[in-house]
């Protein structure tokens, strides 16, 4: 699972992102969802989509392509309701009690790091949507439901 998370982090890190918990930390984030996208087989160009409130302002999704836009972010609005929708569905489905998705191959499927921050508070998973299962199942509906924007895929 190691690998994975190196693979994974390492998309941030080339597209100079700051990590999540510097993110939390920023004076007024009420909470943070990052979704980090990485595909096995090159069909798009993975992807890092940063969803935040600060305080009681509309949230903001910021999403970066890796090799894509100089890794300038496309920044869009979200509603209030759908963020707070997506919040209660992870917090539901006890995100912050589950682990990364079992038995992952190293390759050959599409791998998702799923973090969500608030404050000193980080929590992060890793998941594939092709084998997924249970819980795991329930959180790529969630996301696919109330922040579809997040897995917005642009072409390779």
């Amino acid at each position: 699972m190691e690998y994975q998370a190196y693979l994974l982090r390492l998309i941030g890190d080339q597209m100079n992102l700051p990590p999540l918990q510097k993110v939390a930390l920023q004076p007024g984030i009420s909470s943070v969802y990052r979704l980090t996208v990485r595909y096995h087989d090159r069909r798009a160009f993975d992807s890092v989509a940063t969803a935040r409130r600060f305080g009681r302002s509309q949230p903001t999704l910021e999403i970066v392509y890796r090799g894509l836009f100089d890794h300038r972010p496309l920044m869009l609005t979200l509603e209030s309701a759908r963020y707070e929708a997506f919040a209660l569905a992870l917090q539901k489905l006890r995100f912050d009690q589950l682990k990364d998705q079992p038995d992952l191959p190293t390759h050959g499927t599409d791998l998702w790091l799923l973090e969500r921050a608030a404050g000193s508070f980080i929590k992060s998973l890793i998941l594939s949507p092709e084998l997924a299962k249970g819980s795991y199942t329930d959180l790529i509906e969630a996301i696919r439901t109330h922040i579809p924007e997040m897995l917005r895929e642009v072409k390779a």
